[in-house]
């Protein structure tokens, strides 16, 4: 049996509204409980399982992101519940941001329109309807016309990919500081480097979808331009929320950040 795409995270079935995650690379789903644990009732979450990683850590990992976009997308668009958004936390962003911009491309249409036929497969899911997300939030992550990838980290031997990882602030901190873990943890980190190392923007229209970017303002490693950059992105004009964090906000801020995104989605608990 395949393994689904995406899975519940602190499943509440009776949310309103559905959030599916994109965590930071070489994470699984599980990265993201404690974060999920903060939401109010209205937000049921789902994180994205990757081959290589947690359940699924048997698989090999992915390494073509075309490939994986795609079928991410269709898989939203065919079993998505309505109303949905879209959450990208570090370089997880890249990947939301890419499955959103797939997303308008295999169903052009204006939202609601409905499942376009094609795509309409005997498996979808009888909630879904094919439509776009609400909101594309994207946490931690430049741009991605201007974002700097670092291109030789998947090449390096484990030693020296390690150091430089750890240097650069790739990893959490209670990843770091766990090196009995390393072996396990090393492939799924070093496909979706590889998978981030051979990106090459491709020019496209602006998202029409609404942007949330939310950042840390101790974060060193964002510049103002590289934030900004996401207005080219979309054509709303983004929504700027900083956090008081580094570059970590769901590991040093869960509650503020679970509170933003919450009111960035529309929930009525928090918004009201």
């Amino acid at each position: 049996m395949t393994a689904p795409w995406f899975v519940p995270v602190g499943e509440r079935p009776g949310g309103r509204i559905r959030l599916y995650a994109f965590p930071n690379a070489g994470s699984g789903p599980a990265s993201l409980t404690d974060l999920a644990e903060r939401f109010p009732d209205e937000v049921d979450v789902r994180a994205v399982n990757l081959p290589g990683r947690q359940a699924r850590l048997a698989e090999p990992p992915v390494e073509d992101l075309d490939a994986l976009v795609d079928d991410l997308a269709r898989d939203l668009l065919a079993n998505a519940r309505e109303p949905y958004a879209l959450f990208g936390y570090c370089s997880g962003a890249l990947l939301a941001y890419l499955v959103c911009r797939r997303l308008t491309e295999l169903a052009p249409a204006s939202p609601g329109a409905g499942l376009p036929a094609p795509l309409a497969g005997p498996g979808a899911s009888p909630e879904a309807g094919g439509r776009w997300p609400e909101r594309l939030l994207v946490g931690s992550f430049a741009a991605p016309d201007v974002t700097l990838l670092l291109r030789r980290l998947p090449s390096l031997p484990s030693r020296l990919f390690w150091d430089q990882l750890i240097e650069l602030g790739g990893v959490p901190a209670e990843v770091a500081g766990r090196e009995v873990l390393r072996p396990i943890l090393e492939p799924a980190l070093r496909a979706d480097f590889g998978m981030l190392a051979r990106y090459r923007h491709r020019p496209g229209p602006p998202l029409p979808v609404p942007v949330t970017v939310l950042y840390g303002s101790r974060d060193g490693s964002m510049t103002r331009g590289g934030l900004l950059g996401w207005r080219r992105q979309s054509v709303s004009r983004p929504s700027m929320r900083e956090l008081d964090a580094s570059h970590w906000l769901a590991e040093e801020t869960p509650d503020l950040l679970a509170t933003v995104i919450a009111e960035e989605i529309g929930c009525v608990s928090v918004t009201a």
